[in-house]
């Protein structure tokens, strides 16, 4: 299953985001709720496709897992029908932050077809095997089969022992029953999903971008 990483989503109208608390069920997307949500010109859906989005509470969204590893518990998957708006243009010199964050973007509207939990999509790739995984899902960048040894020097085959080697920065940390695991290679940003059982650890999630 390939996750469509958006720059962001938009805000709910009906919702106050400036009181100074919010219950997360307030602002998470909802079946049959049109959202739009954007996405870079380098990542954005192709023509027709349905996607699965990644969501993720709104200060996380901006600053990554990494900075609220615990937020992953509080992340979900989202698909829908997409409809394409508009391009965003580079904003001018007064723009708010959340204006900066979305210059150059693509703007789409999502009607809500569904939403699951992020880990409990996790949780379901160990019930398939790969062959099962790839038939229905045509791609194993989600296969929890996938296997690697503790000992090996490269976690993934998108990492090679010399670039493993070169890793300047890395972190781990609980999420529930999983590893989550993050580390940066010169501008090339990395996280992983990972649980250990014995000696083998099974990938759940991985993706990487530029920072």
């Amino acid at each position: 299953m390939k996750i469509r990483l958006p720059v962001l989503w938009g805000r709910p109208a009906d919702v106050d985001c400036g009181v100074k608390q919010l219950k997360l069920s307030e602002i998470l997307p909802k079946t049959g709720q049109t959202i739009n949500v954007y996405f870079s010109e380098d990542d954005s859906p192709v023509y027709k496709e349905n996607p699965h989005v990644l969501w993720k509470p709104p200060l996380t969204e901006m600053n990554g897992w990494s900075e609220q590893p615990s937020d992953i518990l509080h992340s979900y998957i989202v698909a829908g029908q997409l409809k394409f708006l508009r391009q965003v243009l580079r904003g001018n010199e007064e723009a708010t932050p959340l204006e900066r964050m979305i210059e150059k973007s693509l703007e789409y509207e999502l009607l809500v077809t569904d939403v699951q939990p992020f880990l409990k999509m996790c949780d379901a790739v160990k019930n398939m095997s790969p062959e099962l995984w790839q038939e229905r899902y045509g791609s194993k960048t989600l296969s929890g089969l996938l296997q690697v040894q503790n000992n090996r020097g490269a976690l993934f085959d998108y990492v090679n022992d010399t670039e493993w080697a070169e890793v300047y920065w890395a972190g781990t940390a609980n999420a529930g029953s999983y590893i989550y695991l993050i580390f940066q290679h010169y501008e090339v940003h990395y996280e992983a999903l990972l649980q250990q059982e014995e000696n083998q650890l099974f990938v759940h999630y991985f993706s990487l971008g530029l920072r």
